[in-house]
C-alpha cells in the first residue's frame, strides 16, 4: 500500500512539473512572414499591384506590422500618386516604431504626401493664395470630415441592411432588377432553341484625368452610391478603392 502511495505521489508531481514549464512559442517576425516575404519578392519584380496587396494582407493578419505599413504608403505615395492613403500608412508606422532610425525619413515622405493632397485641390489655380494658408490645419479639418462621412455611411448601411432585411429577398432581387434595367439600356436578344436569353453587352469605361469611382458611378448611375459596386466589379485589377489610375479600363457592372 505504501509503495503504491509512494509511486502515485511521484506521479502527481511529475505531472505538476510539466504543467508549470513553460510552453515554448516561436514567435514570428513580420519580414519572415510569407506574405511580406512574397511583397519584397513582387516589388524587385515590378510588380507593383502584387506587393501592395501582399503588405496589405500582412497588414490584415498582425496587429503590429510597420514594415508593411511603411512599404505600403510609400506604393501609395511614387506609384499609385495617392496620398492620403500614404499619409495612413506613414503615420501608422511612426505611431508603431516611434524611435525608428527611419522616424526622419518617414516624417519627410509624410510631408511630402501632403504637399501632394494640397496640390490635387480643386483650388489649384489660387495656389499664390493657398500659400498664405496652414495647410496642416486644412489637413486636419478634412481628415476630421473624411471620418465624419465615413461613419455616416456605416450608419446609412446599416440602416438600409435593417430595411432590406425586413422587405424579404424576393422584393429585394425585384427592386434590383428593376433598378438596373431603369438604369441601363435594353439589351439586344436572341433566340436559342425556341428560349429567348440576353445577348452578353460588355461595358467598360477607361478611366479619364480627375476620375473617382464616385464620379465614374455618378456618370454612370446617375448617383455616387454605387462605388462599391465598381469596386467589387474590378477587384482583379485594383489594389484599393483609391487605386484608380488615369488610361486604366474598368468594367461598369
Amino acid at each position: 500500500m505504501a509503495f503504491r502511495v509512494q509511486v502515485l505521489f511521484i506521479m502527481l508531481l511529475s505531472l505538476g512539473l510539466i504543467s508549470c514549464s513553460p510552453a515554448s512559442l516561436e514567435v514570428v517576425g513580420e519580414t519572415e512572414e510569407k506574405q511580406y516575404q512574397l511583397a519584397k519578392s513582387y516589388q524587385a519584380q515590378g510588380r507593383t499591384d502584387e506587393a501592395l496587396s501582399a503588405f496589405l494582407r500582412v497588414i490584415d493578419a498582425r496587429r503590429d506590422a510597420p514594415e508593411s505599413h511603411f512599404e505600403a504608403g510609400y506604393i501609395y505615395l511614387q506609384s499609385l500618386k495617392d496620398p492620403i492613403s500614404a499619409i495612413y500608412h506613414l503615420k501608422r508606422y511612426l505611431q508603431l516604431k516611434p524611435g525608428s532610425p527611419q522616424a526622419v525619413q518617414v516624417s519627410q515622405l509624410i510631408e511630402t504626401a501632403e504637399k501632394e493632397f494640397a496640390r490635387q485641390l480643386p483650388a489649384r489655380p489660387y495656389e499664390a493664395e493657398l500659400d498664405q494658408v496652414d495647410m496642416l490645419e486644412l489637413l486636419k479639418g478634412l481628415r476630421a470630415e473624411n471620418e465624419r462621412l465615413k461613419r455616416a455611411l456605416i450608419l446609412a448601411e446599416q440602416r438600409l441592411g435593417q430595411f432590406e432585411g425586413m422587405v424579404g429577398g424576393a422584393r429585394r432581387a425585384t427592386t434590383a432588377t428593376e433598378s438596373y434595367a431603369a438604369l441601363t439600356p435594353e439589351p439586344q436578344v436572341r433566340e436559342t432553341g425556341g428560349e429567348v436569353e440576353p445577348a452578353e453587352v460588355p461595358r467598360t469605361y477607361k478611366v479619364q484625368s480627375g476620375d473617382t469611382l464616385s464620379r465614374i458611378s455618378e456618370r454612370f448611375y446617375g448617383t455616387p452610391n454605387r462605388y462599391q459596386d465598381i469596386f467589387q466589379a474590378n477587384r482583379d485589377r485594383m489594389v484599393s478603392e483609391n487605386a484608380v489610375r488615369v488610361g486604366q479600363e474598368l468594367r461598369i457592372p
